[in-house]
């Protein structure tokens, strides 16, 4: 009897032990959703805010690039007038400087701010007085070093959206301006919508984004499409005053079934809303109890420790899965290597990396030399092996948190392989991680800005730009070598322009720009600094540069061109042996003296009067 008691008692115990264990777990599952609710949607949160952020500087640095090149453009036609002033005038021949530099408008100025000449009539006779946009470079007339760009601005004549840069020419006599109709930053700027931003935000389908215009409370941009420009209290009960807030346990959508989290920033512009259903933590904590309730059953003692142990590992990995799951999105790869161990975890990684990784269970060291062999090209393999010798590794990082270096791939380009710190002792990283990041894109637009903003884009030379700062390092010119300094000039541009178009003026100038280039770039660099005037930085001693320029003489000699069938340059070069001492600027003018000697010498042997041509 005693017996049957007893065991009732435990049969009591254990069914109140249990019940209490699923109260308490349940209430512990509430108050970590809750929790986690506010970690995730802060992560979507920050996550978002630095999209808007990325997003405002990508339209400024935009904004920032075009007028650059539009201050270029306009310092160019500037510089062709002045050794074209018949131009000035013409209006069919500024529109024809406007096809070729891809502009719309050329406006001249005179000393005291009146168009003078313009590609459209109803401009003359407009100045810096005649209306707000035109005013706003009422600056230059007071200095004349400046160079000014303006915001797209609806013009002053017909109200279109423009863009307008203008510079003084050398002689400080007028003002060029050019004027640009910007479609490609107003495609840019409608692609950089709020709207558009949103919708480009990878989200859990259970989540959802919303963006608020901070004064009205619209909706700019939201996950959920129905919501898009509404105002938000039309289907939240939130107020402005409310929206200050940091964090809503619930929150109810009209339309929306279920109830949602939501953490709430702001930014100058905007609120922003991150909402997580309520729905995702009780579809898992329903399925967690009985899982629990299962175990409960089985061995009530077990199972706490079980489960203690369990939420310990599972909130240790889950932490590192987060971390690592966000990264592995960016980069190529993604490993963990323990230095003391020397082993190595996978946590994200492609193609052939993933191939040497997974080949055979090998240390870290040795894993890291067959991986690099499988993916660095020949050119970057020796560098590539030395940066990631895991052996001198720590040393290396004594202090640091990150060490990167940029090597050329086999397939997939360029890479940016990066060493990250994990755990240290002392200084000195115990564990690290690996991870390596795809930038072609990145390089490619790196060399596509270098190419606009120092490659002449008609003849493949260098343009002005580059030779004003190349004369910088060949002024210095510490370690003492040899060079020389070579004046092109292309006869008869004119001549050729005048009877048989400028195309055939074009292929002229880069017909004389290839022989320059095929005779003289394994040695320096050939500059276009004007119409059909060139330079030469060359590094060369006295016999070497004869032979380049017999090789030269000997490319002219046997150029044809589809319209023209010669070609005729004069040039003079100067070697720096000759000059010691000189700067840059006096054997620049050596070389043009030659090159107009050289010049006279081609008239007389042509019988061609001396003249522009």
């Amino acid at each position: 009897m005693k017996k049957i008691n007893v065991m009732k008692i435990v049969y009591l115990a254990t069914i109140i032990v249990c019940f209490l264990m699923l109260v308490l777990q349940f209430f512990i599952m509430v108050v970590n959703s809750v929790r986690e609710a506010k970690n995730t949607t802060s992560a979507y949160l920050v996550q978002t805010e630095t999209i808007l952020a990325d997003n405002e500087d990508e339209e400024e640095t935009l904004m920032a690039s075009l007028k650059d090149d539009y201050i270029v453009l306009a310092k160019a036609v500037a510089y062709y007038l002045d050794n074209c002033p018949s131009a000035t005038n013409d209006i069919d021949e500024l529109n024809k400087i406007c096809d070729l530099m891809s502009i719309d408008e050329i406006h001249i100025f005179d000393e005291t701010g009146t168009i003078v000449s313009s590609t459209g009539a109803e401009y003359i006779g407009l100045n810096f007085d005649s209306g707000e946009q035109i005013g706003y470079f009422k600056p230059m007339l007071s200095d004349k070093t400046l160079s000014m760009c303006q915001d797209v601005t609806p013009n002053t004549s017909k109200g279109n959206l423009m863009m307008y840069a203008i510079t003084w020419n050398e002689a400080g006599t007028q003002m060029v301006q050019i004027g640009v109709e910007p479609a490609r930053l107003l495609e840019a700027l409608a692609e950089n919508e709020v709207s558009e931003v949103v919708n480009n935000i990878s989200i859990d389908k259970k989540m959802a984004i919303i963006i608020l215009d901070k004064g009205s409370l619209e909706v700019l941009g939201s996950t959920i499409d129905e919501y898009n420009d509404q105002n938000i209290t039309s289907v939240i009960s939130l107020s402005s005053k409310e929206i200050k807030k940091d964090f809503y346990n619930t929150v109810e959508f009209e339309g929306q079934s279920g109830k949602y989290f939501c953490r709430i920033g702001e930014t100058d512009d905007y609120y922003i809303l991150v909402l997580q259903s309520h729905g995702s933590f009780i579809d898992r904590t329903i399925e967690s109890l009985l899982i629990i309730t299962v175990y409960l059953v089985i061995a009530c003692i077990v199972i706490v420790l079980i489960a203690k142990k369990l939420l310990s590992i599972r909130k240790e990995n889950t932490e590192h899965l987060r971390i690592f799951e966000s990264m592995s999105e960016i980069y190529y790869s993604l490993h963990l290597a323990d230095l003391k161990e020397n082993t190595a975890t996978e946590y994200s990684s492609k193609n052939q990396v993933k191939a040497a990784f997974n080949a055979d269970k090998l240390e870290a060291t040795t894993l890291m030399i067959g991986i690099m062999h499988a993916t660095m090209s020949d050119e970057y393999l020796e560098r590539g092996l030395e940066f990631t010798d895991l052996t001198t590794l720590s040393s290396r990082m004594k202090d640091k948190k990150i060490i990167s270096m940029e090597l050329l791939g086999k397939n997939v380009g360029w890479i940016r392989m990066s060493f990250i710190t994990f755990e240290e002792e002392n200084g000195y990283p115990t564990k690290v991680i690996i991870a390596t990041q795809i930038i072609d894109e990145e390089k490619k637009a790196q060399e596509a800005l270098y190419k606009k903003s120092y490659i002449d884009e008609m003849t493949g030379c260098y343009n002005r730009r580059a030779y004003n700062e190349d004369v910088i390092e060949f002024e210095k010119n510490e370690n003492g070598t040899e060079f020389g300094f070579i004046s092109f000039d292309v006869n008869g541009l004119k001549t050729i322009n005048d009877n048989l178009g400028h195309e055939a003026g074009d292929e002229l100038i880069c017909g004389a720009a290839e022989c320059m280039n095929n005779a003289f770039h394994n040695h320096g660099k050939v500059y276009r600094t004007g119409g059909d005037e060139f330079i030469g930085l060359i590094n060369a001693d006295p016999n070497l540069m004869k032979m380049l320029c017999d090789d030269f003489d000997n490319q002219i000699k046997n150029w044809k061109g589809k319209h023209i069938d010669e070609i005729s340059v004069s040039y003079g070069y100067v070697l720096s042996s000759e000059v010691d001492g000189k700067t840059i600027c006096d054997i620049s003018n050596l070389a043009d003296k030659r090159m107009y000697e050289a010049k006279e010498r081609y008239y007389k042997e042509k019988g061609i009067e001396r003249r522009r041509t």
